[in-house]
C-alpha cells in the first residue's frame, strides 16, 4: 500500500468535520462520531450505537427496497467514511476502530444489502456460466460490454466534446478528483494473488500510476497540477451530493477490501481500462476546444489517452485470460465485477447529465 499523507489527512478531516456537527442524527454523522475517538472518551457513544443498531434495518429497507435517494446517499456516505479508515494516518485514533466488532457489524449489513441490490440489477448483462468459464468468450464479453453506450452516455460525452463550458468542465474534473486520489490504492489492493503473471500486469499499471518512479510524473501529481493550471482548489471532501458517484467510488473498496470479492475486484478494475480510452478522446477534444494550450494545462488526460488503450488489452490478455485458464469458476465473479462497474459508469453519467442540465 502506498501511503498518501495528503489523502490520509483528508480522510481524518472528513471524519472529524462530520462528527463535530452539533446534530448527530444521520447514519453517516453517527458513524463518524463513533470513529472520532475511543468510545470511553465519547459521552454519547453508547446511546448513539444503540440507536444506530435499531434504525439500521429501516434505512437499509428505504435505500434498497424503496430506492429512496436520501437513504441511498446516507448509506454510501457512511460506507465511504468506513473505507477511508484504511487510508487514514496509522497513528490516527480512527484506526483504533478498524476491526471493531461494532463497525464490522454495520459494514457487513450495509455491504450485504447493497451487493444484493446491485447483483439483482445486472443479471441480464451477465454471460452464462459456461461462457464465463471460457477465456476467449469471457474476453469477448468484456469488450462487447465496454463498447455499449446508452443514450445518456452518448449525450454526456458528446456534450463534453462539443458544448460544455469551462465551468461545466470544472464540475466534471472536480467530480473525478476523489477517485483520482485513490485509484492507485484500489489497484494495490488487487495485488495479493498467486499468479506472477497477474501480479506483473497489475504492478505495471501501478508503476504507470506512480510515474515510473518519478514523483512529479505520478498521475496524482499530474492531476493536482491540472487543478492548479485551471485555477481550481483541490477538494477536501467529495463534491457530490448524490448517491450515484459515491456508489461508483465505493464499489472499488467494497470489493478490494473483502478477500471473498477478489475476482469481482479484478473485473471491476479491468472494465474501465477497456472503456476509458474512448471517453478520454472526447474529453481531450472538449479541452482543446476550450484551451489552446490544453496539452500543457491538462497533461493528465493526454497521458491517460495514450496509456489506457494499451492497458485495456494488457488486462484482458495478462489478467482476465490467465485467471480463467487457471480457475474457470472465477470467470463469473470477474463478469459480475465488470457488469457492476458498467452499471456504476452509467449512473455516474446520469449524475453528470443532471449536473449539466441534460435531463
Amino acid at each position: 500500500m502506498f501511503l498518501n499523507t495528503q489523502a490520509s489527512s483528508k480522510s481524518e478531516k472528513l471524519i472529524n468535520q462530520t462528527s463535530s456537527d452539533k446534530n448527530i442524527s444521520t447514519l453517516s454523522q453517527q458513524v463518524a462520531y463513533l470513529l472520532s475517538d475511543n468510545h470511553q472518551a465519547l459521552p454519547l457513544s453508547e446511546t448513539i450505537l444503540n440507536d444506530l443498531y435499531q434504525e439500521l434495518p429501516t434505512i437499509i429497507y428505504s435505500a434498497f427496497q424503496d430506492e429512496d435517494k436520501l437513504a441511498l446517499l446516507e448509506i454510501h456516505k457512511t460506507l465511504y467514511t468506513i473505507y477511508e479508515i484504511n487510508f487514514s494516518h496509522p497513528l490516527s485514533p480512527v484506526c483504533l476502530h478498524e476491526h471493531s466488532s461494532w463497525l464490522l457489524r454495520i459494514r457487513n449489513q450495509l455491504e450485504s444489502a447493497w451487493l444484493n441490490y446491485e447483483i439483482a440489477r445486472i443479471q441480464k448483462q451477465l454471460p452464462s456460466y459456461s461462457e464465463a468459464e471460457d477465456p476467449k468468450l469471457l474476453r469477448d464479453w468484456f469488450i462487447e460490454q465496454a463498447l455499449l453506450e446508452s443514450k445518456i452516455d452518448k449525450n454526456v460525452l458528446g456534450f463534453l466534446k462539443n458544448q460544455a463550458s469551462i465551468e461545466q468542465f470544472n464540475i466534471f474534473i472536480l467530480s473525478d478528483a476523489t477517485l483520482n486520489y485513490r485509484f492507485c490504492d484500489a489497484l494495490a489492493l488487487s495485488l495479493p494473488y498467486s499468479s506472477e503473471k497477474v501480479k506483473a500486469e497489475i504492478s505495471q499499471n501501478i508503476w504507470d500510476e506512480c510515474g515510473h518512479g518519478i514523483a512529479e510524473k505520478s498521475h496524482v501529481r499530474q492531476f493536482v497540477r491540472m487543478l492548479t493550471e485551471l485555477g481550481l482548489q483541490q477538494p477536501t471532501y467529495p463534491i457530490w451530493q448524490d448517491w450515484r458517484p459515491y456508489a461508483g467510488h465505493n464499489i472499488y473498496f467494497c470489493f478490494g477490501l473483502n478477500r471473498k470479492h477478489y475476482f469481482k475486484a479484478i473485473g471491476n478494475l479491468a472494465m474501465p481500462e477497456i472503456f476509458d480510452s474512448s471517453r478520454n478522446r472526447k474529453v481531450v477534444a472538449g479541452l482543446e476546444r476550450l484551451y489552446s494550450d490544453a496539452r500543457v494545462k491538462c497533461e493528465y488526460f493526454y497521458n491517460h489517452l495514450e496509456a489506457d488503450e494499451k492497458h485495456g488489452l494488457d488486462w484482458l490478455n495478462n489478467v482476465i485470460t490467465p485467471i480463467v485458464e487457471a480457475q474457470p469458476e472465477a470467470g463469473i465473479e470477474l463478469a459480475i465485477g465488470g457488469a457492476i462497474r458498467m452499471e456504476a459508469m452509467r449512473r455516474y453519467n446520469e449524475y453528470l447529465a443532471d449536473r449539466f442540465g441534460l435531463l
